[in-house]
């Protein structure tokens, strides 16, 4: 804390940068991927405050090189986070009542002398007024800057995220005010702290007579006298105090919901320049306190156990953060009336791959916020995820009751995530044939809302092709390659468009463009390898290898592709690699057919019968209906564990899928050879020889009937013995 031994003593900036250092509010700030913002921001709020520091002076004149850099530092901050233009205003508050050491009736005297006689004004405080003025500029600049990129529209944001901001008057009011003292009471006693604190965490304050209304009531009046303490006192306790006051409010204007609404009802991350001036507060408190002797080991003891318990407290609070499941989770702890919160530990199981347990969750949350569509989604989501589609669709056709009106200004854009209900029940009713048409007006109805949501077009184009109403399916991707000429999807789909014209070149143009884009896309690899071999007659597996075992070093989580590589290791006989790449798909998703069933293939070739037989045993749990399964199963029952009985039950099955499959028919033939029925095997034999084209049953009829011949004749020797 360098900058502030302009305020402190050296010991004191100490106390000061430690409390900062080990204060719990700033583990969001510090460990979160968006706290960068606030912590970005703050650094360069310092080092501006310095740099004007180095260009002002006393009742001097103005060194404009350090005030240039004060603005670029300033805007640095700004573009970090946007309450970095509020350190324009902390660098006032130093220019006027630190610096220059002008007291609230002093500036009103200067204030009376420029209106009426501005000549009469001291130099000093022409000076001064100067470097504001080119701070004010910077300012209103800055605004005009953020106008011009964003539009003079404030953001939208839903009831959800930030509900006193919606809430009837005056409750709105009261609720807005009400959030101070619970920031301030953060910063003062940090237990507990919450991930999220929307929806229903904190209840509104209905009327004047809510008991709450007495904390804002402290606060306000508690920063009143505060405030006025450092505006009129002409002591240096007063001066320090006005720099405390400053880095805590100002930075936290922005985001206090009273100027305009933001998207958040209280966010810990945004305490973190604000704790600065608190911690300055706490140290000029505690200066005053060590200034009698007999407090200073009461003192000194306090903070010490302070320091401790907020950095246990530091210490933990980061192991919540570990993981997004344990940050939520330890929500749950403290608040079981957020919708959100459930939501988000329901998506953390979604993620895993585990619907079960999240639509569990999901559906707490709908139970917590019951008009919240977005949790409805998240149920019917769920279903789908266990293909229990009935379900799905009713609690979709719930979300979209709940859908809300279009936003302020006359945008007929609706935020996705409700839109995205017409592309998921447009993908159950796909899988009707019957009902195909039905999909197509829902993925049309989305579209009419939003003329240019490309999941919709995406969709739509994929649903067209399946109907084989190609030309209406290409009509549709060129409407969305109009407005996204680097959609992924949109780029392959035409060049399976082109494909499917028998239009080689066309397809391989589109596919080449989409790997422009998208130089990882692994569809778009495959389709134009395929595409090259065709041309040249010649497979080029080991060239495709090369490239997707570059894009599983990015793309980690990509089963199919990893399934992709185990594949061609499996066709070029490499079967450790084969079997390595498969592992992992299968670990990535422990459903995924195809992987689990080359694995189980790839073990059998290496010997590993018994991995073997637990792949092939865990595939047909999956689909009962693969022929070479079943087969492949009952052949490893009978070499490898001897029970012809599992091997008979899994011939069966195949027989089920394939009843004139002559090698299914031979493996009942040689069962009852391997349980010594020679006489039915003999039989079942000869029942097969009239189908038998390439002497398979043959061959192994002949061994048979030498084997029964041998049999006979050593039996006949057993009988002379006797």
């Amino acid at each position: 804390m360098y900058s502030f031994q302009t305020f402190l003593t050296q010991w004191m900036s100490f106390i000061l940068a430690t409390l900062f250092m080990v204060h719990p509010v700033h583990t969001e700030a510090v460990t979160g991927t968006v706290g960068r913002a606030e912590v970005l921001c703050g650094i360069f709020a310092l080092l501006s405050l310095k740099s004007y520091e180095k260009g002002s002076g006393y009742r001097k004149k103005t060194v404009w090189m350090p005030i240039f850099l004060t603005v670029l530092l300033i805007v640095i901050a700004t573009l970090c986070k946007e309450q970095g233009v509020t350190v324009l205003a902390v660098c006032c508050v130093y220019e006027v009542l630190w610096l220059q050491k002008v007291t609230l009736w002093e500036g009103l005297d200067l204030a009376r002398i420029l209106l009426t006689r501005p000549s009469k004004l001291p130099s000093w405080f022409v000076w001064s007024l100067k470097r504001m003025m080119f701070l004010l500029i910077t300012t209103i600049g800055l605004m005009a800057m953020r106008i011009m990129v964003m539009g003079a529209q404030l953001p939208f944001f839903t009831s959800f995220d930030n509900p006193p901001a919606s809430a009837p008057t005056p409750a709105r009011q009261l609720t807005q005010w009400y959030l101070l003292p619970i920031n301030a009471w953060l910063l003062l006693y940090p237990y507990p702290l919450l991930c999220d604190y929307s929806m229903g965490t904190i209840p509104f304050l209905q009327s004047f007579s809510d008991p709450r209304n007495l904390a804002t009531m402290n606060f306000v009046t508690f920063l009143g006298v505060l405030s006025y303490y450092a505006l009129t006192g002409n002591t240096k306790t007063a001066r320090q105090v006005s720099m405390a006051l400053a880095f805590l409010v100002f930075p936290f204007l922005p985001a206090s919901n009273l100027l305009f609404p933001v998207g958040f009802v209280v966010a810990e991350r945004i305490l973190y320049l604000p704790s600065l001036g608190f911690s300055m507060l706490v140290v000029i408190g505690l200066q005053k306190l060590l200034m009698q002797e007999r407090f200073k080991k009461l003192v000194y003891a306090a903070l010490i156990v302070t320091v401790a318990f907020h950095a246990g407290k530091t210490a933990r609070r980061n192991i919540d953060w570990k993981s997004e499941r344990s940050l939520f989770q330890s929500g749950l702890q403290i608040t079981r009336k957020n919708a959100k919160v459930w939501n988000n530990v329901g998506h953390s199981y979604e993620r895993e791959r585990k619907p079960e347990i999240a639509l569990q969750y999901f559906k707490q949350a709908t139970i917590v916020q019951p008009d919240d569509g977005g949790a409805w989604i998240n149920v019917a989501r769920a279903y789908q995820a266990l293909e229990l589609d009935v379900k799905a669709m009713e609690h979709f056709r719930k979300a979209e009751l709940l859908m809300p009106a279009k936003r302020p200004g006359g945008s007929r854009r609706l935020d996705p995530k409700y839109l995205s209900i017409y592309v998921s029940m447009a993908a159950i009713l796909r899988k009707d044939p019957a009902r195909q048409h039905e999909a197509l007006e829902l993925l049309k109805k989305a579209i009419r809302m939003w003329p240019e949501f490309e999941d919709a077009f995406v969709n739509m184009g994929d649903l067209l092709v399946e109907m084989g109403r190609i030309d209406d399916a290409e009509t549709i991707l060129t409407k969305l390659l109009a407005f996204a000429p680097r959609n992924e999807i949109g780029l392959y789909n035409m060049g399976v468009i082109a494909i499917k014209k028998n239009d080689t070149m066309g397809a391989k143009e589109w596919f080449e463009r989409c790997l422009h884009f998208h130089p990882n896309s692994p569809h778009a690899m495959f389709s134009l390898t395929a595409i090259s071999e065709k041309q040249s007659g010649i497979p080029n597996e080991e060239a495709m290898l090369d490239k997707l075992m570059v894009l599983a070093t990015v793309e980690t989580k990509n089963y199919k592709l990893f399934a992709k590589i185990g594949l061609i290791f499996k066709k070029l006989e490499d079967l450790p690699n084969a079997a390595l790449y498969l592992e992992t798909a299968v670990e990535i998703n422990d459903t995924f057919a195809t992987a689990i069933f080359n694995l189980g293939h790839v073990y059998k070739l290496q010997r590993e019968n018994e991995k073997a037989i637990q792949q092939f045993e865990k595939y047909i749990e999956l689909n009962r209906d693969n022929i070479n399964a079943w087969v492949l199963l009952g052949d490893l029952y009978v070499s490898h564990r001897t029970d012809y009985n599992a091997a008979w039950k899994c011939f069966e099955e195949a027989k089920r899928i394939a009843p004139d499959s002559l090698q299914v028919e031979h493996n009942f033939c040689v069962i009852l050879v391997k349980k010594q029925q020679l006489q039915e095997a003999k039989q079942c034999f000869e029942a097969l020889l009239d189908r038998d084209e390439d002497n398979m049953v043959k061959t192994n009829y002949d061994k048979l009937i030498a084997l029964i011949a041998k049999r006979e004749k050593e039996f006949s020797f057993n009988a002379d013995d006797l």
